[in-house]
């Protein structure tokens, strides 16, 4: 997550730069450009760091609904079956 997030930030500044110093685009512009630009070229550049991410998420969270359920089960079950009240008793 670390390591997109890392990507994600350098190709902005990176884009953000190339805005400031090649074109007549400055300040709020320049902003709004790079954060247009760069989300344009990471779908296709950060294509698979994105993946990697998604399936770590996905495991992450499919691991705590397992557990939820698990738990859920747990409760479910009962240990001993309730007493018949008008059952007659056992000798």
């Amino acid at each position: 997550m670390l390591t997109y997030t890392l990507l994600r930030v350098a190709l902005f500044a990176a884009v953000w730069l190339a805005l400031e110093l090649l074109t007549p685009v400055y300040g709020l512009w320049a902003i709004v450009a790079a954060i247009l630009m760069s989300g344009a070229i990471s779908i296709v550049v950060l294509d698979r760091p994105r993946g990697q991410v998604g399936a770590a998420a996905a495991g992450f969270f499919g691991r705590i609904n397992a557990r939820i359920e698990a738990s859920a089960r747990a409760e479910d079950v009962d240990d001993e079956p309730p007493a018949d009240p008008t059952a007659a008793p056992t000798a």
